[in-house]
């Protein structure tokens, strides 16, 4: 009898152990996300503005980075494709990003759209251009990259096709 009292006492601590654990887990991935993302509701636009904190992020006031995005037009266009049109968006001389603006889908593949973004968010390589960030408004999506100084893939690729076939 005094076994099984033992038995079941460290059973009970055990479990307690272990849901505490699961509890402590969760709260800490929870804060090191809030540290990674800024989230920022837009009212005007009824838009949510998700930005992956990084070094070049650091100093950008949000509602300026908002305001000169919502100001995009085709003099800052530098190029389109097929899944969307990319903007230079200066903010000061040091400064530069590509947006990417994109036409929203269905309401489910928002969501697929949100969760890929923040996958993508944490992809750091010297052959992917960085996302720094996303935007989604109720007509359409952007996506805040890294701008490239030296033009698009597809310029360099289809230049040196071009010259190598003359």
């Amino acid at each position: 009898m005094g076994n099984a009292r033992v038995l079941a006492f460290y059973i009970t601590l055990c479990v307690i152990a272990f849901v505490t654990s699961k509890i402590i887990i969760a709260v800490l991935i929870y804060r090191r996300w809030q540290r990674k993302n800024l989230v920022i509701q837009d009212s005007l636009s009824s838009g949510k503005l998700v930005m992956f904190r990084s070094p070049k992020m650091k100093s950008l006031k949000y509602s300026m980075f908002l305001k000169k995005t919502m100001k995009l037009s085709n003099k800052d266009r530098i190029g389109s494709g097929g899944y969307g049109t990319v903007y230079r968006l200066t903010i000061s001389e040091s400064v530069s990003f590509a947006v990417k603006r994109l036409n929203r889908g269905s309401a489910e593949q928002d969501r697929g759209f949100e969760r890929e973004l923040e996958a993508m968010g944490d992809i750091k390589h010297r052959n992917i251009v960085t996302l720094h960030g996303y935007y989604t408004a109720p007509h359409y999506n952007l996506l805040i990259y890294e701008l490239m100084p030296n033009g698009s893939l597809d310029a360099v690729l289809h230049s040196k096709l071009l010259a190598s076939i003359s």
